[in-house]
């Protein structure tokens, strides 16, 4: 009798095989005990019946008879063999009846090796089925202190309250990004009904993701779904079906290949607009005149924040007069992507949205509005669809921190940080650096202003700290003088001596510059699935240091020697012999931190006292920031996913 299906499953086996075998790879099932030696001597736990993701099936327990089959389950045995009649006729079961019996597997590392059963799983790989039923014993390995380990341990706990084993991710903090996507909190179970709408809602976009070629990406398709639901939301993951789930998967399909790339975010260190284009072709494709939205998440009078922010769009005014007309409105996280939908409908050609919490409400608007440009204020803002944009204020805390150091005649500086957010080490350490640089005694203590139930000054005054560089500018309604770098007189009253300045106009001109001039898209590469990021310093003007006649002429000229270097590109703050508090070098001789390394640091100086607080500790409001790019949750960037420009490449762009 000639088996048919066998056929077709004997022929995806041999190919299997010769492909691997081309690569130099093992052609056959791997083998637990091989892969892992003493796998199987590891504390082990019986999960009892278990619905086992099929794609998460990878090998086989035991040797045995691992030769039957390729590495993808399909088997290799001639068709005219005893083993071709069996499998057959478990195929044709299988189709009348369903598996009627559970195989018997080993889960290792959320992967699964099995003990008893191969011959089902081929059948039902072959079948492209999602799942099969498994008695199964989980055997867990010691914590090594890896990301695999990181990643395994994560899910671990999200196994405990969801038994959902099927979604993975290739990187620590994935499970912990999930939990706050879906509204849900660690250490509480999921009650049936979620546990159901969620498996929907991940299957749904799964094949959706896979018939569009997902499975060629390299992330995991846990990865793909965090993006996804970034961008639409969990409540609408779960409502999308059918062609309205293909077509999302559709429209952000550059989002995923982004995340895929090595080098997904590129870095323009030093953003310049190209001259205009000219000719017939150029009139065409340029815009005249652009409408430019700023959106706020507090009043400029409020917010010193919003301030800096409010400043760099009078600039604009001022300076593209004629030719860009802006508006600004305020808004919450909450209501963000109604307010954006609304700037859209007036007619904003670009919108600049400023704050990190309004990123994922800038990502869906991208989406809704593929005609109009997005960009986000932030660091970490690794999407096609909108461009991040912040300034190298670290260069600007190291000379900053180079006066205090000057003029702290007991080596005792005080630093007050807001939030506990990637990018703000790179301020504290190149201000602890600075201080340093003048002073080998300088000590920064470290203070946070979004603790809960917690005095700064007391701690100050505690610790007899009297130099004190606090947040850049005060908001205009805001009548203190507690800004910048300050002294405390004898009264405790502050004497302001120094503060970094935040030009963001520089920056904004340049961008719509480049919109307008048609060179927007020479920034991307050439598929233009890039993510790109603007982060420019001193040497474009977008940053600077005031500082008070009150300091010493040397003092003046040692600040000002520091922002020539630093202007052009002779000196980088984070060069040269660098240790972290707790004895590790981080850099040494001539090394120097990349850019990448800079944004994603998650360390102090050893010459900082004070530490990086938990979510936990800070106050309610401080939570929505940190949440989204917070340092203690695991979620630290790799630092080689970051590429940057530099000038003279930037020239011939």
């Amino acid at each position: 009798m000639y088996n048919e299906n066998y056929a077709k499953a004997y022929k995806l086996g041999r190919r299997e095989y010769n492909q691997r075998r081309n690569r130099r790879e093992n052609p056959f099932l791997p083998v637990l005990d091989e892969v892992v030696p003493g796998a199987l001597a590891l504390p082990a736990r019986s999960l009892h019946l278990v619905s086992i993701p099929l794609e998460r099936i990878v090998g086989t327990a035991t040797r045995g008879r691992t030769s039957a089959f390729a590495a993808n389950f399909m088997p290799l045995l001639e068709e005219d063999s005893e083993f071709a009649s069996k499998w057959e006729s478990l195929y044709n079961s299988v189709i009348d009846q369903g598996v009627n019996s559970p195989i018997k597997a080993y889960e290792y590392m959320n992967q699964f090796y099995v003990i008893e059963g191969n011959k089902r799983v081929s059948v039902m790989k072959f079948l492209d089925a999602v799942a099969i039923e498994g008695e199964v014993i989980r055997l867990i390995p010691p914590d090594d202190g890896s990301d695999e380990s990181k990643i395994y341990r994560e899910f671990l706990a999200f196994y405990e309250d969801t038994e959902a084993n099927y979604i993975w991710f290739s990187r620590p903090g994935g499970f912990t990004r999930l939990y706050e996507l879906t509204g849900t909190t660690p250490g509480e179970r999921w009650p049936g009904s979620m546990r159901n709408d969620f498996h929907s809602a991940y299957m749904r976009f799964s094949n959706c993701y896979h018939r569009l070629g997902g499975g060629k990406l390299p992330i995991t398709t846990g990865d793909a779904f965090l993006i996804y639901l970034e961008i639409y939301g969990y409540v609408h993951a779960c409502e999308a079906f059918g062609d309205t789930a293909q077509e999302n998967v559709r429209k952000i399909w550059d989002e995923f290949k982004v995340r895929a790339q090595n080098e997904s975010v590129v870095l323009l260190m030093e953003p310049t607009a190209a001259e205009e284009a000219t000719g017939f072709l150029a009139s065409l494709r340029t815009p005249k005149r652009l409408n430019a939205a700023f959106l706020y998440n507090r009043s400029p009078s409020e917010s010193g924040w919003t301030y800096w922010h409010e400043m760099g769009r009078c600039h604009v005014d001022a300076t593209l007069e004629g030719r860009v007309t802006t508006t600004s409105r305020e808004s919450s996280a909450e209501d963000a992507e109604q307010t954006i939908d609304e700037l859209v409908k007036d007619g904003a050609d670009v919108v600049f949205t400023t704050s990190p919490v309004f990123l994922n409400a800038a990502i869906k608007a991208s989406v809704a509005h593929p005609g109009v440009r997005f960009l986000n204020c932030s660091l970490l803002a690794s999407f096609h669809h909108v461009r991040s944009y912040y300034l190298r204020m670290y260069e600007a805390k190291f000379i900053i921190g180079a006066i205090a150091g000057a003029l702290a005649e007991t080596n005792r500086i005080g630093y007050i940080a807001d939030y506990p957010i990637f990018g703000t080490p790179a301020s504290i350490n190149a201000f602890a650096l600075g201080a340093r640089l003048v002073n080998p005694r300088a000590q920064v203590f470290l203070e946070w202003s979004t603790l809960r139930d917690h005095d700064v000054q007391e701690s100050f005054r505690r610790n007899g700290v009297r130099i004190i560089c606090n947040r850049d500018i005060s908001a205009p309604g805001n009548g203190s003088r507690e800004f910048g770098l300050y002294r405390l007189d004898d009264d405790m009253t502050p004497v302001n001596l120094a503060m970094p300045v935040w030009n963001w106009g520089k920056l904004y001109e340049t961008i719509l510059n480049s919109l307008l001039s048609g060179s927007w898209k020479n920034d991307a590469d050439d598929n233009g699935s890039q993510a790109l990021g603007y982060w420019p310093g001193f040497s474009t003007g977008a940053i600077d240091v005031f500082y008070s006649q009150r300091l010493s002429a040397g003092t003046q000229r040692l600040a000002d020697m520091l922002r020539r270097m630093m202007q052009s590109g002779e000196f980088n703050p984070f060069s040269g012999k660098i240790v972290s508090q707790d004895g590790v070098v981080q850099t040494d001789g001539d090394d120097e931190l990349s850019p990448g390394e800079i944004i994603t640091m998650d360390w102090l100086c050893d010459n900082v006292l004070g530490t990086i607080p938990d979510l936990a500790q800070l106050k309610p409001e401080a939570h929505p920031i940190v949440r989204l790019q917070g340092i203690n949750d695991g979620r630290r960037p790799d630092p080689s996913t970051f590429a940057w420009t530099r000038p003279e490449k930037e020239e011939t762009t």
